[in-house]
């Protein structure tokens, strides 16, 4: 019962729409672009045997779509034909989600609702009337620049769409949209009818089946969204009801169309009081679909939504659901398989590939493979005969590659599989500070990241354990990119140890630096030379630590000095610099106390006092 699942469908939908990429194409396709052949895009997915075995994934704790998917395949054990996807009527099509997935050798089914991302709905009295032929005309091109046949649904589940229009209006949207791909020749699409199992009862819960069917010649594939949902929401069944209840009368409709069925979505809820009784309804949701061959396809429901049509809801559903996908019955077709023990790291990279879950027509999940290739998509390749090794291992250069499988099974029927692969250079990092004060500074850092994306960590502090820690997001570009940090409260006339640490998927590059924080200059060494009988040169080390600075010397017969001579300037150095001063019209024999002093915009230190005695 849609109905129910309204408000699941809306979040689905928008989850989609954020992972949506890429822009409609500029022109018109050249000439009938995708699955031109003499063998329609419905019979090259239509299997002679068995099931195409699917689902939509939710994304909503993976990084997106496609992680999603993979993830899933991870727990269920095996590589998925379909996968289900919703997209609203503005989305920047194709979505990412269909090409991922083509990429990777799976199936779309991909519905597209007369919806706007805004909310915004199209009444299928306007589509049919031709007003919204430009949108239509993109989603052609879009579906066309595909090259691989898809499942495309015009607004599945209409019997429980509100907002659109009467049944009537329905049917000729659906048939003008169809047409309208026709005439673009787009010929890779198998198009799937979608209605909920109450259209189909002796007496319906909707306007009935017949009122939405558009028609044999604009339908290749019926499909059904049957649910258990045992009272899991107040307002919807209450009774435990198994799939044979469901698709029976589907069943029975469908049989004068002739044409191949699609469990679109399909799903249990657990009974809590019976723990296991879920695991038992896939079994015998099996069971049930083994007796109608017609069916050709199921795609579970594995989100949360009103209810929760999680596949992995408890250990022993998991586990059934698991059974019923590795069985014979579920693999309609061959099924590549690849896995890798990473897919990112630094170059030189080994990656050892898995391909032993490939799987041929008709076989349980992991044989049936009469032959494949491994291309590592480097210029090398491995293949063999019988079924693919769990490890095949390859080292890669730096760069970015994309390793594909390509399995053969004894009916002819192949599939690939594909797995991207980075192998990064360690970052280049070259750093410099500015604007440096008594207690602040501002430490910079150029990286280079080989095209990859990372991050630079500054540190810094009084000693080598730093103490401070910055971090920054290096973008995934080819050129250098400046970070930089602004650090406050240093001591002043401190010695900073500074780290810089940049890391990417090939590696982590430091690099240290040190700076002097501005302050009172400080003093070195001092020596008297040139002394005669009225003159001597007071020579000395002074470091002005940042700022420029005055220097002089104080002299005098007596500890409380008295005289003073003026010394060079020092720029604003972070080094000790060597002065002279030349001291005059001193008295002959006599014992003169002196020291160096030095004044900058942080105050005027004095440094030891001293004696020499002239000549006489």
């Amino acid at each position: 019962m849609h109905v129910l699942r309204a408000p699941r469908r809306a979040a689905l939908a928008a989850a989609t729409l954020t992972l949506a990429v890429a822009a409609l194409l500029a022109g018109p396709p050249a000439g009938p672009a995708a699955a031109a052949t003499s063998t329609s895009a419905s019979d090259a997915l239509t299997p002679s045997t068995g099931l195409l075995w699917g689902a939509h994934v939710a994304d909503s704790a993976a990084a997106d779509a496609e992680s999603a998917v993979q993830g899933f395949e991870a727990r269920i054990g095996r590589k998925l034909d379909l996968t289900r996807f919703y997209s609203r009527w503005n989305s920047p099509m194709p979505p990412q989600p269909v090409t991922s997935a083509l990429a990777h050798g799976r199936t779309p089914v991909w519905s597209i609702s007369p919806q706007t991302t805004s909310g915004t709905k199209h009444s299928w009295a306007s589509i049919a009337a031709g007003t919204r032929d430009a949108d239509i005309v993109a989603h052609a091109r879009a579906v066309a620049s595909l090259g691989a046949p898809v499942f495309l649904v015009f607004q599945h589940e209409p019997d429980y769409a509100t907002g659109y229009g009467t049944p009537a209006e329905y049917r000729a949207a659906y048939r003008h949209y169809v047409e309208v791909f026709r005439a673009q020749g787009v010929t890779n699409v198998a198009w799937a009818w979608i209605l909920t199992p109450g259209s189909f009862w002796a007496t319906p819960s909707t306007a009935g089946a017949d009122a939405y069917y558009p028609g044999d010649d604009v339908v290749d594939w019926l499909g059904l969204d049957p649910y258990n949902w045992f009272g899991c929401m107040a307002g919807g069944p209450t009774s435990w009801r198994p799939l044979a209840e469901s698709v029976a009368p589907f069943h029975a409709w469908a049989a004068p169309h002739g044409k191949p069925l699609m469990l679109a979505e399909w799903g249990s809820v657990e009974d809590p009081d019976q723990p296991g009784r879920k695991a038992t309804w896939w079994t015998e949701a099996m069971t049930t679909l083994a007796a109608y061959p017609e069916f050709k396809a199921a795609l579970a429901f594995d989100a949360v939504g009103n209810c929760s049509w999680l596949v992995d809801s408890s250990e022993s559903s998991l586990a059934s659901f698991v059974a019923a996908g590795h069985s014979p019955a579920a693999h309609g077709r061959a099924s590549a398989w690849l896995g890798s023990s990473t897919v990112q790291g630094a170059a030189p990279l080994p990656v050892a590939f898995d391909a032993s879950r490939s799987t041929g027509t008709g076989r349980s999940t992991g044989s049936g493979v009469t032959s494949w290739t491994l291309a590592f998509g480097d210029g090398t390749s491995a293949s063999g005969t019988g079924q693919p090794p769990a490890s095949t291992t390859h080292t890669y250069a730096a760069g970015t590659w994309t390793a594909t499988l390509t399995v053969r099974d004894a009916t002819g029927s192949t599939s690939t599989d594909t797995r991207r692969v980075v192998a990064a250079a360690a970052p280049t990092v070259s750093a410099s500070e500015s604007d440096l004060t008594a207690t602040s500074v501002t430490l910079k850092a150029w990286v280079g990241t080989h095209g990859e994306a990372g991050t630079a960590t500054f540190e810094w502090g009084t000693t080598t354990a730093y103490g401070n820690r910055a971090t920054s997001a290096l973008l995934a570009t080819g050129g250098t990119q400046a970070v930089s940090q602004k650090v406050t409260g240093l001591p002043s006339g401190a010695t900073v140890h500074v780290r810089i640490t940049a890391t990417t998927p090939g590696g982590s590059t430091v690099v240290t630096r040190k700076l002097v924080t501005p302050g009172l200059p400080t003093f070195g060494w001092t020596t008297v030379s040139g002394r005669t009988t009225t003159a001597a040169k007071v020579s000395g080390g002074i470091n002005p630590r940042g700022l420029t600075a005055t220097t002089w010397v104080e002299y005098g017969t007596t500890t409380a000095l008295g005289s003073t001579a003026a010394g060079p300037a020092l720029a604003a150095l972070t080094y000790e610099k060597g002065v002279d001063v030349a001291l005059a019209g001193l008295s002959p024999r006599t014992t003169y106390y002196y020291r160096l002093a030095a004044a900058n915009t942080a105050g005027t230190s004095r440094g030891p006092i001293s004696t020499f005695t002239t000549l006489g």
